[in-house]
């Protein structure tokens, strides 16, 4: 994660209000997803959009990821996507075209107009039909990102099943986990399995589950941008979702078509979520550091 150096704070109080874009880009028409976000997001009253995994590009650029990423320079417009004027802020998902020549899945924070933030994607799944590792650079970096009073973890898709990276971000002291992801849906239900009526595959129970407890142990919102629509033989899966600090659901989207949820979420449900418990208080994180140099060294 990078921020610009001597980046002003958005003067954000106790309240942030989000909004969750769920929607199936087009792939490989990024100025057409450009558009369609700057079209919801000037609508918007929220202090921060967040949108799927690739929304700029669509998922299934394969060979074309080098041809349709940017480069995002930090303190600049990000190029082919014009958001002046709009002040919610944006986190968007996009092919970047690293310093270093190689391409990286991304996500940009945009205010006012200008690229503010980056984060590249750390785990690219290689099983089943992913082949990530193949088109994409992993990022090396994940740290807390400030927003006013709220610092604000981001992730994306496949990170989010690699639970040290959460520890990383509920130690450093976030109030709320970002997830944007592209997953397909697997599976479906049996008539003697309790599922939500917006649920359309079985895998959906999966993601909330891990969203539900991480929202509880570490007394944090998450929220899941998942995108929709179909590439190739990939249906993507939908059910966008934003847990409370105590675990509890309080937005959901359908599975399939699109969706903008909202949620205004509060320090003081922050607050009163971890008065029961002291997990994060109580973390020893030296002796995290000290068990995994024993591990890696053996």
């Amino acid at each position: 994660m990078r921020l610009l150096p001597g980046t002003k704070r958005v003067p954000l109080n106790d309240i942030l209000g989000l909004d969750l874009l769920q929607f199936a880009p087009r792939l490989a028409e990024p100025r057409a997803n450009v558009e369609r976000i700057a079209d919801i997001a000037a609508a918007s009253r929220a202090d921060l959009l967040l949108t799927p995994e690739l929304s700029l590009t669509g998922y299934d650029v394969g060979d074309d990821a080098p041809h349709l990423a940017v480069p995002i320079e930090l303190g600049t417009t990000l190029p082919g996507a014009t958001f002046s004027g709009i002040r919610t802020t944006l986190l968007l998902g996009l092919c970047e075209r690293g310093e270093d020549g190689v391409t990286y899945n991304a996500m940009a924070g945009v205010r006012d107009g200008l690229v503010r933030y980056r984060h590249r994607k750390l785990y690219l799944p290689t099983y089943g039909m992913f082949d990530e590792a193949r088109f994409f650079g992993r990022g090396r970096d994940i740290a807390p990102w400030s927003m006013g009073a709220w610092k604000i973890g981001i992730l994306i898709c496949e990170d989010l099943w690699h639970p040290g990276l959460v520890y990383v971000l509920a130690a450093a002291g976030i109030q709320v986990l970002l997830v944007a992801a592209a997953a397909p849906g697997r599976g479906v239900w049996t008539e003697a399995e309790p599922h939500s009526e917006s649920a359309a595959f079985a895998s959906a129970a999966n993601w909330e589950r891990i969203i539900r407890s991480y929202a509880l142990l570490y007394g944090i919102y998450v929220a899941l941008a998942n995108r929709t629509g179909v590439e190739g033989s990939c249906t993507f899966g939908g059910g966008s979702l934003i847990a409370a600090p105590d675990g509890q659901i309080v937005a959901r989207a359908p599975a399939q078509g699109d969706a903008t949820l909202h949620a205004d979420l509060d320090l003081a449900e922050v607050r009163r979520a971890r008065r029961p418990f002291s997990h994060t208080r109580d973390e020893d994180i030296d002796l995290m550091i000290r068990s995994l140099q024993r591990v890696t060294a053996a």
